[in-house]
């Protein structure tokens, strides 16, 4: 039976009265394809994007690798990183340590970001707007502030150690309140998938849809090693 297992850092819940996802539509199934890590991202009438040393900084400084410039993931749109499963110690996936937030409004183009930080490789993701943000397993609606959502699901990936316990040491507020990126939540955990909800925000009553950006960055973290960050950045409307 699969286990649906609950972030520990992650278990407040959203602020009262948020805008919750609109009913109607099935969120991502799990699905990745196979690559090394100078695999394309591609989506169904999307254009691809190919490894680049430039496109950007990480928030801690530092130039990172563009997986997917900025374009309407409208398709899942899917990042392929090959891991060498399992990975040497005690947690044989990638798994996630930290979750960042931060507002580029002065950049140009404008965009919010939000970083997830792995420990011992980047795993395989993919991403896509949909009319709701369902749990894995249950399928139960993600509460997410906003008019637009987007699903990110992580592929050979975990957040949670041999004993069932988060390996999450710091997380941003889940209410993000940046203008056009305004929440995330969490979606799922189990058998290699770690699933989130972005919630995004549009003009009222418009069909406008906010491009996104994927980048990817290795840095040292101090103590020997590397983490590895994987930022999703939305673009100002």
């Amino acid at each position: 039976m699969r286990r649906f297992m609950v972030l520990l850092t992650l278990a407040l819940p959203l602020l009262v009265g948020c805008t919750t996802n609109k009913p109607g539509a099935s969120g991502v199934s799990p699905s990745a394809t196979s690559g090394g890590p100078s695999s394309t991202a591609t989506a169904s009438g999307q254009p691809s994007a190919t490894a680049s040393p430039t496109g950007g900084q990480s928030d801690d400084g530092g130039d990172y690798t563009v997986r997917y410039g900025f374009a309407v993931p409208s398709a899942k749109v899917t990042v392929s990183n090959a891991v060498p499963v399992p990975l040497p110690g005690p947690i044989p996936l990638p798994y996630l340590v930290e979750i960042r937030t931060g507002d580029h409004s002065t950049e140009n183009p404008a965009y919010a970001r939000i970083s997830f930080y792995f420990r011992g490789a980047f795993p395989s993701y993919n991403i896509q707007y949909v009319r709701e943000v369902l749990t894995e397993g249950r399928g139960d609606a993600v509460a997410l502030e906003g008019n637009g959502f987007l699903r990110l699901q992580f592929v050979q990936a975990q957040a949670h150690d041999a004993t069932g316990q988060s390996t999450i040491v710091s997380a941003a507020n889940q209410h993000i309140g940046f203008p056009n990126l305004k929440s995330y939540g969490f979606a799922g955990d189990f058998e290699g998938y770690l699933s989130f909800g972005l919630g995004v925000q549009v003009a009222p009553n418009s069909d406008q849809v906010l491009p996104v950006r994927i980048g990817e960055l290795r840095k040292p973290d101090g103590k020997g090693g590397f983490v590895y960050v994987v930022a999703v950045d939305i673009r100002n409307g």
